[in-house]
């Protein structure tokens, strides 16, 4: 195989294409800020709220303190779950980012799972 051949093998890897699409996240914290359920034009349950993560995490042999707010997005039956959950509560989160709207680049959560920690 000459050179050429070995690299374009490497960019059209199925296994690379597909890790480059990933977008999973996992994320710890404590409910805050929640806003009312509201409703989408075809019906759909929405509920927005913000997520309090506080952690150390080790980089390049030390430990950082981080502290943030993430904005997060539940709908359908994921929103119905979290509109009864009480604020404060500490909860771990999964789902994916996205842009918050077309012409606004600030990334939200959009919830697929929640756990009570």
């Amino acid at each position: 195989m000459t050179r050429q051949t070995l690299s374009k093998k490497a960019i059209f890897n199925p296994d690379i294409n597909r890790l480059a699409k990933r977008n999973q996240v996992t994320i710890s914290g404590k409910i805050i800020d929640r806003g009312a359920v509201r409703h989408t034009p075809a019906g759909i349950m929405v509920i927005e709220f913000k997520l309090r993560h506080t952690s150390d995490q080790e980089e390049a042999s030390m430990l950082r303190s981080i502290e943030f707010e993430l904005s997060v997005i539940a709908m359908a039956e994921m929103a119905q779950k979290i509109a009864q959950i009480a604020s404060e509560t500490y909860v771990e989160l999964s789902g994916f980012m996205t842009k918050k709207n077309r012409s606004n680049n600030q990334l939200i959560l959009h919830v697929l799972d929640v756990k009570f920690i």
